[in-house]
Order: structure tokens, then sequence, then C-alpha cells
């Protein structure tokens, strides 16, 4: 049996970042919900008495697990693709179309993260909160900010897997 070596070290920084980071934070925010939700059926159904907050804070942890996972999902290049047609084309026009799917994805991710600042300067701005529990907005709105953006890094990270198509 032959030992792999070690990744670099940049590699081990970069996955940790990634990947191990976010798979532990949203994996927490998961089981909390989880927790939360128990909890809360526990209450309602044999005291009576449901949390009044379980709801939203369900929604808010859901949201902020979503845009958390999304980044690793980004870093691995795990993203959904339609590749009938992509695997007939020769290497150069697979890196040709390649290119052009990042420059997109990276208008988009900026475009949104532009957006969703503007979203939460606004929130912000006005102190918006819930309705029900007076959580401000800026807490889950700030999770598509901080998704987008760390989407954004994870793609010029791997830039170069992105425009050759080969994750590892």
């Amino acid at each position: 049996m032959t030992e792999q070596p070690a990744p670099p070290r940049r590699q081990r920084i970069e996955e940790f970042i990634f990947l191990k980071i976010p798979y532990a934070v949203s994996g927490t925010l998961f089981l909390a919900a989880a927790l939360l939700n128990v909890v809360n059926i526990v209450a309602r159904y044999f005291f009576g008495r449901p949390i009044f907050w379980a709801e939203e804070a369900l929604v808010f942890i859901m949201i902020w697990a979503v845009f958390v996972v999304v980044i690793s999902i980004t870093y691995r290049g795990g993203h959904l693709s339609m590749d009938l047609v992509y695997n007939s084309f020769g290497p150069k026009m697979k890196i040709a179309i390649n290119t052009a799917i990042t420059v997109t994805f990276l208008g988009c991710i900026g475009f949104t993260s532009l957006q969703s600042w503007r979203v939460l300067l606004l929130h912000a701005h006005n102190h918006s909160v819930t309705a029900g529990t007076d959580i401000p907005l800026v807490i889950p709105h700030s999770a598509v900010f901080f998704g987008f953006v760390l989407m954004g890094v994870a793609v010029l990270v791997r830039l170069r897997n992105y425009i050759t198509g080969k994750f590892d």
C-alpha cells in the first residue's frame, strides 16, 4: 500500500477555508435547526406552549446554512451543468465555453453581491425588523451577500480549474 503525498500547504488552507469551515458551520446550523424544531414540537404538543419565534428562526437558519454550503459547492465546481453537447466539443472549444461560463458566473456573482449589499444598507438604514420577533432583517439578508462574495472568491481562487473544467 502506497501512501498518498500530503497536499501542498496552499491547497490545505484553501480546503480548510472553503470546505471544512462551511461544512462545519452548515452542519452546526442544520443540527441547531433540527433541535429547535424538536423542542418546538414538544413544547407545542405536550405543553401547549409553542416557541413563538421558532418558525422565523428556522427560516433564517436554513437561509444561512444554504448560503454557507454554496461556498464549498462553488469551490469544488459542483454546480449543475448540462454537458451532453459539451462533451462532444474539442479541448479548445471547451476552454472557450468554460471561459465564457466563468466570466458570466463572476458577472452574476458581482451583480448579485452588489444588489444584496444595497438591500443590506437599506435594511440597516431603516432599522428593518421581522414582523413577529423584531429580528433585524440585516441578519438573514447578510447571508446572501456573504455567500455570493465568498462564491466569487472561490471562483477566483480556482479560476484555472473553472477555465480548464478540471476539478480534483
